[in-house]
């Protein structure tokens, strides 16, 4: 019989004979939160060898007492030793994130598939050991779901499953280090054990691969949230709502109901057909993003809609901008097919019909020598130039040549007619420096935006003038100015970042086309980008925040951890929280650790 030492917990426990599902998650709840909540001194043997003495309790993130008390005070358990209940993967990976967040000081108030994150106290740091613990927890899932699709018994997985929850109380407190190789070495037994069980015939090195690939998929299995990020800098409250945007098309729902005679479908091989079909309906019901590591089927991967909010001392929130980002439109295989890519672009304008494409790619290489260009010409070319846009962030898209110049001069001239409209002589402001912008003239234009006096205009306008500048150097001058005068930055990432945030402004004031911005898995670049774009936002709304001498802003944005968190949730990869790194720029440079953790790298795991 399990017992609990605590009198906070004295509650004698019956063991029935039949133990239902709930009554199995209880169990987990226990086990886990004993860890999270209460010093042992039992020491019972793992299979991760834990080390010897008591876990210290670790301390609230507010007094207040959370909403959910099933979570800090269940009144059931039972002994997984004795047990062999299904293992609830879903819930147990949801708690495991739950209170990840919670050790950054990240309370969660979930309603159905809305979540919101509300940062309560800032961390010292964003590492949480439950991060690996979701990886584990997926792999095993992964490994049940390979035994299913083969009809083998899959119940050794799950009782490995119990047995790490079991144990997990004894490693919480364990070095990132400590887990990584923790990671790498269940990753290998669970290799080992469908080795043995399930697929002799194959290569290790191909079963890891498998793997890895099926823990995508039962990431489907998992409730996909719209994410809200609710934050404060100084007294003032921000919040980052990113939801659900991408339904498949009736076009595509056909592709995948008549997959057995789709090119698409034919050229997989037969494991990933097996995955296919047995989700099919959840691409279908559109309640999921569709994860960014599912590369070769129809839909948009990971996409997303973004509103940046500001809120009043009332808590009502403004819309200070809003944009989409998402995964390659292409399907980044090397085979040639144009087909998911054009569906793909006919999927993003059944929402948005007026919208800009930007590829944060490298146009390199074909995808044989690692290389991207597949991606940013199929998108070109699906696309249409007067809809596209080539901003390379990466370091292999560093000697490149962006493509902005066109877009920027619509978004100047729009301004410019918001700004001074020409049938409008009671609404026209800032004649002298629109009258500038248009003869190219940077003298008077730096001298107009001295004399603004409204602060954020005067910011708006600053941004639109860094965007002139660029599009007046020829092409071996940003590339310089990229490469070698800003060694330490990230120009190209700058062009971006302004061009989006003050499209994105612009478009809450005045009718404009809106952005999408992507990357190969619409997790890493986009992630990066996005913290550019929200800091520009928020700098240019609220003028009390000095971004050029205080890194305040970009802080707090890395602390609230929302993209990091989203990378590892809906259409990112299990546990993986944050991205994996981007060539970084002179303000994220002193958040490098926040923006790209090491729980993000392991979206591949060797078995050496």
């Amino acid at each position: 019989m399990y017992s609990h030492p605590s009198n906070s917990f004295n509650i004698s426990l019956k063991i029935k004979m039949v133990y239902s599902k709930h009554y199995m998650l209880l169990g987990h709840l226990m086990v886990f939160l004993s860890a999270f909540r209460s010093c042992y001194t039992s020491n019972n043997p793992s299979d991760l060898r834990p080390p010897i003495g008591k876990i210290a309790d670790t301390k609230p993130i507010t007094s207040r007492k959370p909403k959910n008390n099933q979570i800090e005070q269940p009144s059931k358990s039972v002994d997984h030793k004795k047990n062999d209940a299904d293992f609830d993967f879903e819930t147990t990976i949801q708690i495991l994130r739950k209170v990840a967040d919670a050790k950054r000081g990240i309370r969660w108030h979930l309603s159905g598939d809305n979540l919101i994150r509300e940062v309560i106290d800032k961390s010292n740091s964003l590492y949480a050991a439950e991060d690996y613990a979701v990886q584990v927890i997926n792999i095993y899932r992964a490994a049940k779901k390979i035994c299913e699709l083969y009809e083998q018994n899959s119940a050794p997985f799950e009782k490995m499953a119990h047995t790490f929850m079991e144990h997990y109380k004894y490693d919480e407190k364990e070095t990132e280090d400590f887990w990584i190789e923790a990671l790498k070495d269940i990753n290998k037994k669970v290799v080992s054990k469908l080795h043995q069980i399930v697929l002799p015939e194959e290569e290790v090195d191909a079963i890891n691969t498998k793997l890895r690939l099926a823990e995508n998929y039962v990431g489907l299995d998992d409730t996909h949230y719209n994410v809200t990020t609710v934050f404060k800098i100084n007294d003032k409250k921000f919040g980052l709502e990113d939801k659900k945007w991408l339904k498949l098309t009736e076009k595509q729902k056909s592709a995948f109901r008549n997959r057995k005679c789709a090119g698409w479908y034919n050229r997989l091989d037969s494991f990933e057909k097996k995955l296919i079909d047995g989700y099919v309906d959840k691409f279908l019901e559109g309640n999921h993003y569709i994860p960014t590591q599912i590369r070769n089927i129809p839909g948009c991967r990971n996409g997303y809609q973004k509103r940046i909010l500001a809120y009043d001392q009332h808590n009502n929130p403004t819309t200070l901008g809003r944009y989409y980002h998402s995964g390659a439109l292409v399907s980044p295989t090397q085979w040639k097919d144009e087909t998911i890519t054009k569906d793909n672009w006919e999927q993003i304008q059944q929402f948005v019909k007026n919208i800009e494409v930007i590829s944060l790619n490298h146009n390199l290489l074909p995808p044989t020598l690692g290389g991207e260009k597949p991606i940013v010409e199929g998108t070109r070319r699906v696309v249409g130039d007067n809809q596209f846009m080539y901003i390379p962030i990466n370091e292999l898209g560093t000697l490149t040549t962006p493509i902005f110049r066109p877009h920027v001069d619509k978004l100047i001239e729009e301004s410019i007619h918001f700004y001074n409209p020409k049938k409008n002589k009671d609404k026209r402001h800032y004649q002298g420096l629109c009258k500038a912008f248009k003869e190219s003239n940077k003298k008077d234009r730096q001298k107009e935006i001295e004399k603004i006096k409204n602060p954020k205009d005067k910011r708006y306008f600053s941004k639109l003038n860094l965007l002139k500048e660029a599009t007046e150097n020829a092409d071996y001058e940003n590339t310089f100015i990229h490469n070698v005068t800003q060694l330490h930055n990230n120009y190209y990432a700058t062009i971006g970042s302004n061009y989006i945030a003050c499209k994105a402004l612009l478009g809450e004031r005045t009718p404009t086309s809106s952005v999408l911005f992507s990357c190969k898995s619409g997790k890493d670049r986009t992630g990066f980008m996005s913290i550019l774009v929200d800091g520009n936002m928020i700098y240019m709304h609220d003028p009390s925040l000095d971004i050029e001498k205080d890194t305040k802003v970009y802080t707090n944005l890395a602390y609230a951890s929302h993209y990091q968190f989203l990378a590892s949730v809906n259409g990112g990869m299990a546990g993986r929280f944050g991205m994996k790194p981007v060539r970084n720029n002179e303000i994220s440079r002193n958040i490098t650790n926040e923006l790209f953790p090491r729980a993000a790298l392991s979206t591949s795991i060797d078995l050496n």
